[in-house]
């Protein structure tokens, strides 16, 4: 039996000890054990595919394999057989890559890892089955150019271009600053060092992961997920940070041009390693709802890792919207729709509202007030809060009283935009997690929670008078 044998008859041997209840309605979790980075989320013969790096046989990070799953909606996932597994003849993990689609083709790229040096290698499949195009890496550490060796060597995105296949990868300079390279091919084997896309100025952590290169309008956009990040104001909070810059590619010189400093994609506790897909007009990105730094996975859970819901990401000026996928809203039940006004420090609750798996769209119209609270997944003992300080124009998330069983990075502020004292929220709460949208989307904070799910209140409190319209759709 091989690697891949085993991890799909323990997956079918344990699958079933964990219950519907257990796991998030609608963002997307393991069956079973660990899961952390997207890969290769592509549309494939009618279905959208998610991959992801796995690891079945605990809830902790380890002996690294692309699970696979395929959905039409993003709710129902349809779990197929591990994609790729730790390989006996090629002696490395699988870890992150993306994909892409020709014809009847599915082609992934992947790192394979070794303890001493990571190399890039491409497999060709129907949508369920899987093999690599040949028995050693496609691109290795030979062809890199001088100044970078094999180690910190990773996450390829390809795309196709002309009849030319192209492929960046993250690598480490001399200096240990994060570089993307790019490679091209005229057959997916034979690999060539083009040069430099874009490298890191010593302004952005150090090591730079699972890069995403992609068209938004007429720009091009560079999504990075950075390693060792310095906060700066209000600004890269988070140690593993994911920053976008937005600016032009000369094709001839094959070099990235930003127009301006890199940018936080989400402000939120766990948000990691996006990846996106180009399909009907839209462009989706889906990302790893975690982070590396702060390990709040209950004692005795039997999955860790979930994925935020997809998002539709659009370009207005410079700067990244985003909201989720209409794909949800086909989940929609139970629609109701309020309008109150807040007076000064007066508890404002709705049973009707209720609800730990839900959309709520919230449109805010400030009259004299300076605070706004709205507490989510709430009851007398547990919640997670949204801040909002009308006069500074800020917004405060806090989970600090949302079960937390340690120690944590547990609330985070931002500057918002209230133009004549309105504010606009749309707000995901599943089970465990909470997805801010600001303004349509231009910031977001993304979240895990593990509160009790009986905590489902939604509860509000101002210092003065406050209107508020709200639409809950809760989510089946």
């Amino acid at each position: 039996m091989n690697n891949k044998e085993r991890a799909d008859e323990y997956f079918r041997e344990n699958k079933s000890k964990i219950m519907d209840i257990d796991r998030p309605v609608y963002h997307f979790t393991p069956d079973i054990g660990w899961m952390n980075d997207p890969n290769g989320f592509s549309y494939f013969d009618g279905e959208y595919h998610l991959f992801y790096q796995y690891n079945p046989y605990d809830i902790k990070w380890g002996p690294m394999h692309w699970g696979h799953a395929k959905s039409k909606d993003f709710v129902k996932w349809d779990r197929l057989p591990v994609a790729l597994a730790p390989d006996d003849e090629m002696k490395g993990q699988c870890f992150s890559g993306t994909a892409i689609v020709e014809g009847d083709k599915h082609i992934l790229i992947y790192t394979l890892h070794n303890d001493d040096k990571e190399e890039q290698a491409v497999a060709i499949g129907d949508g369920t089955e899987y093999k690599c195009i040949s028995n050693e890496a496609a691109i290795n550490t030979e062809d890199l150019p001088e100044g970078f060796s094999g180690v910190d060597f990773r996450d390829p995105k390809m795309w196709k271009e002309d009849g030319i296949y192209y492929c960046i990868a993250s690598a480490k300079n001399g200096e240990g600053l994060g570089t993307i390279l790019l490679f091209e091919s005229k057959d997916l084997l034979e690999w060539k060092y083009v040069g430099v896309l874009f490298e890191n100025d010593g302004n952005y952590g150090k090591m730079w992961e699972c890069p995403d290169f992609f068209m938004l309008g007429n720009k091009y956009v560079l999504v990075i997920s950075v390693m060792e990040m310095k906060a700066k104001k209000r600004k890269y909070f988070n140690g593993h940070q994911v920053i976008y810059f937005v600016g032009d590619y000369d094709k001839k010189s094959h070099k990235f041009i930003p127009d301006s400093k890199g940018k936080t994609l989400d402000f939120g506790f766990d948000y990691y390693a996006p990846q996106s897909l180009y399909k009907d007009g839209r462009t989706l990105s889906v990302a790893w709802l975690h982070d590396w730094g702060n390990d709040l996975t209950p004692e005795g859970a039997k999955w860790c890792g979930q994925m935020t819901y997809p998002r539709e990401i659009i370009l207005k000026g410079k700067n990244i919207y985003q909201m989720p996928a209409k794909e949800l809203e086909s989940h929609y039940k139970n629609r109701y729709s309020t309008s109150f006004t807040l007076n000064k420090n007066e508890k404002y609750v709705d049973e009707d509202l209720n609800s730990r798996v839900a959309r709520f769209d919230f449109d805010i119209t400030n009259v004299d007030a300076n605070k706004l609270t709205i507490f989510l997944a709430a009851d007398d003992d547990y919640n997670s809060f949204i801040k909002i300080n009308m006069k500074k124009q800020t917004l405060k998330f806090s989970r600090r009283f949302s079960y937390l069983s340690k120690d944590a990075m547990d609330e985070r502020k931002i500057d918002v935009d209230i133009c004549d004292g309105k504010l606009s929220l749309c707000v995901l709460i599943d089970r465990y997690s909470i997805e801010i949208f600001i303004n349509n989307g231009k910031q977001v904070l993304t979240s895990r929670i593990y509160t009790p799910l009986d905590a489902n209140e939604i509860r509000f409190l101002a210092d003065g008078k406050v209107d508020i319209n709200v639409c809950k759709n809760e989510i089946e």
